[in-house]
């Protein structure tokens, strides 16, 4: 159950102050998992602002950053639309909590590629923070495992890769 400040806040349209994000900040986590072997396959979830892990699978049209790294709230909104199921439910307080590390995981350095199998596919963990500037979300990669891992080196993002694999993610380690 939403408190009455963040009710208040969302209602308004006001700022998260813990991110500088919009109350409304529809995706604020996202796990997506692709493999072309032996045929197509694409399947992750995204943590929407009420906590909600929601599911998808073979999405059509699911709609990625442009080449800046950026999304729109529209396309946040059509990707939720594509998602059929909720997983789990992530507290007010734990989301909160999480989506406060995004900022420092956002301007953290990403470590070198390494291809650690074959014919694995990939999974990537990332996140989003809201660039008041371009009125749009930040993709913030936070880390890949599959065919080829590699990492957000800031501690920050180590954190939220940690939380994130607990809602169940395809992860291969070195």
């Amino acid at each position: 159950m939403m408190g009455l400040g963040v009710a208040a806040i969302l209602a308004m349209g006001c700022e998260r102050p813990e991110c500088g994000c919009p109350g409304d900040q529809p995706v604020y986590f996202q796990y997506r998992y692709v493999n072309y072997a032996w045929g197509y396959q694409e399947r992750g979830w995204l943590i929407d602002n009420q906590g909600k892990v929601r599911y998808f699978e073979s999405p059509e049209g699911f709609r990625l950053p442009d080449s800046t790294g950026l999304i729109s709230w529209e396309d946040m909104k059509y990707n939720l639309a594509l998602t059929d199921s909720v997983i789990t439910t992530v507290g007010e307080e734990e989301l909160n909590e999480y989506i406060a590390y995004i900022p420092a995981a956002a301007a953290g350095e990403i470590g070198p590629k390494n291809n650690i199998a074959a014919d694995a596919g990939g999974s990537v963990l990332s996140c989003y923070l809201y660039d008041q500037e371009a009125d749009a979300y930040r993709y913030v990669f936070l880390a890949m495992s599959g065919d080829w891992e590699q990492f957000n080196l800031s501690a920050e993002a180590g954190i939220l890769v940690e939380w994130l694999i607990e809602f169940g993610v395809f992860w291969l380690s070195e």
